[in-house]
C-alpha cells in the first residue's frame, strides 16, 4: 500500500470527507476533487499518479460518466482502475458505467469497508494483472529474440554454404560482409598468412591506423570492446565490427555469440585457404628446382658431347697433319699417345661430372619427398 494514491471526486464535501477517511484509514494516500473538471486540470501535472479513482455520478459541469470517458483518451490513464459510486442502481445505469471504461460500481448507501475492500481487489487485481502483462511481454521478447537468434544462425549455415568452393581470401572477405551487412554491422577483417598481412573492407580502404589498431589489438582479449566497436581475435584473422550496439546488452550478447559462430567457421575455412597457399608455395618451390636440375642435365649433356666431339675433331685433325709434319713413326705415335690420353682424361671428367648430377638428382629427390 505504499506509495498508492486514491483519487475521490464528489462535489458532497460530506461524502467526499468520509469516503477520504475511510481510504486514508486503510493506508492508501488520498487526493481530493469536488467535480470533474477540477480533476482534469489535476492532472495536467504530468508526473501526477493514480492508482484508482473512485467519483460520484451525479456532478455538475462533468459528471462520473464524462470524467471516466476524458480519462480514458488519454495514454496515462487508460488502463487506471475506475469505481462509480450512485444512488442510480438501475441496469441502464451501470450499462453507461460500463460503456465508459468503469471497473466498478458502488451503489449507494453503501458501508466504509465495502468501499475499502473493493479498492483493495481492484489494486490487487492490477497487479496482477501488470505481472501478468510484464511475464507475457517477457516471453513476446524472448521468442522474438530467439526467432531472431535462429534467423542469424541461419544466415551463418548460408555464409558456410557460401564458402564451400572459395579458394581466395577477397571472396571470403566479400561473402562475410555479405552476412555483416545482413545484420546491420560494419565490419574489417584482417587476415594473417605466410605471405603477409591482407585487410579488406566491404565499403573504401582499410586505412593504415585501421589496420595497426587491429593488429595492435590481437595481443588483447577473444574479444575486445572500445566504444562502439569490437574486434574478435582468432588465430589466423582478426575481424573489427564498427558498430556493435554495447548499449543494447541482449542485442550485443545476441550478435557476440552469433559473430562468434560466424568467426569459427572463418577460422576452419581460413585454415584450408592457408594449407593450400602452403601446398601452392610447395610446389612452386618443387617445380622451380626440378626445372633448374633438367636445364642442368640437359646442359651438362650438350658440354659433354661437344667435348667428346671436339677430341674426335682434334684426332682427325691432328692424323691428317701428321703427313705434312715429315714425322718418324716413333713420333706420331707419341703425338697420337698423347691426344688419346686427353681423351681419356676427359671422358674421366665427364664420368666424375655424370657423379656429381647424380648427387643433385638425391638433392631433388630428398627435397620432393620432405615437402610432400
Amino acid at each position: 500500500m505504499v506509495n498508492t494514491t486514491i483519487l475521490i471526486v464528489d462535489d458532497d464535501k460530506y461524502m467526499l470527507e468520509l469516503l477520504g477517511a475511510h481510504i486514508e484509514g486503510a493506508g492508501y494516500d488520498v487526493l481530493k476533487a469536488e467535480n470533474g473538471n477540477v480533476v482534469l486540470q489535476l492532472i495536467e501535472d504530468a508526473n501526477i499518479k493514480l492508482d484508482v479513482i473512485i467519483s460520484d455520478v451525479d456532478m455538475p459541469q462533468l459528471d462520473g460518466y464524462g470524467l471516466c470517458n476524458e480519462l480514458r483518451r488519454l495514454d496515462n490513464f487508460k488502463e487506471t482502475p475506475f469505481i462509480f459510486i450512485s444512488a442510480k442502481t438501475s441496469l441502464d445505469e451501470k450499462l453507461k458505467g460500463y460503456d465508459v471504461g468503469g471497473d466498478e460500481y458502488i451503489t449507494k448507501p453503501f458501508e466504509g469497508e465495502e468501499v475499502v475492500l473493493k479498492v483493495r481487489n481492484i489494486i490487487d487485481n492490477r497487479i496482477k494483472h501488470l505481472a501478468m502483462t510484464q511475464r507475457v511481454q517477457d516471453s513476446h521478447n524472448a521468442a522474438m529474440q530467439a526467432m531472431s537468434y535462429t534467423s542469424n544462425l541461419g544466415q551463418v549455415l548460408q555464409f558456410m554454404k557460401a564458402t564451400a568452393d572459395v579458394n581466395e581470401f577477397n571472396v571470403l572477405a566479400d561473402k562475410l560482409f555479405d552476412v555483416t551487412s545482413s545484420f546491420g554491422l560494419s565490419a574489417v577483417i584482417q587476415f594473417h598468412s605466410p605471405n603477409g598481412i591482407m585487410n579488406y573492407k566491404k565499403h573504401g580502404n582499410v586505412t593504415p591506423l585501421e589496420a595497426n589498431v587491429i593488429e595492435l589489438a590481437r595481443s588483447k582479449a577473444r574479444i575486445f570492446d572500445f566504444q562502439a566497436r569490437s574486434i574478435f581475435n582468432y588465430n589466423n584473422f582478426s575481424l573489427l565490427i564498427l558498430n556493435m550496439p554495447l548499449g543494447e546488452e541482449e542485442k550485443y550478447g545476441m550478435l557476440k555469440d552469433v559473430l562468434g559462430n560466424l568467426c569459427d567457421t572463418i577460422e576452419s575455412k581460413v585454415k584450408l585457404l592457408l594449407t593450400n597457399v602452403v601446398m601452392q608455395q610447395k610446389d612452386e618451390v618443387i617445380s622451380t628446382v626440378t626445372q633448374a636440375l633438367e636445364a642442368i642435365d640437359q646442359s651438362y649433356r650438350d658440354i659433354q658431347l661437344a667435348n667428346m666431339s671436339a677430341i674426335d675433331d682434334m684426332i682427325h685433325h691432328m692424323e691428317d697433319a701428321m703427313f705434312g709434319f715429315g714425322l718418324s713413326d716413333a713420333q706420331e705415335d707419341t703425338v697420337r699417345g698423347i691426344v688419346l690420353y686427353v681423351k681419356k682424361k676427359m671422358s674421366e671428367i665427364s664420368e666424375d661430372g655424370s657423379e656429381l648430377y647424380n648427387e643433385f638428382e638425391k638433392i631433388h629427390d630428398t627435397l620432393v619427398h620432405g615437402l610432400k
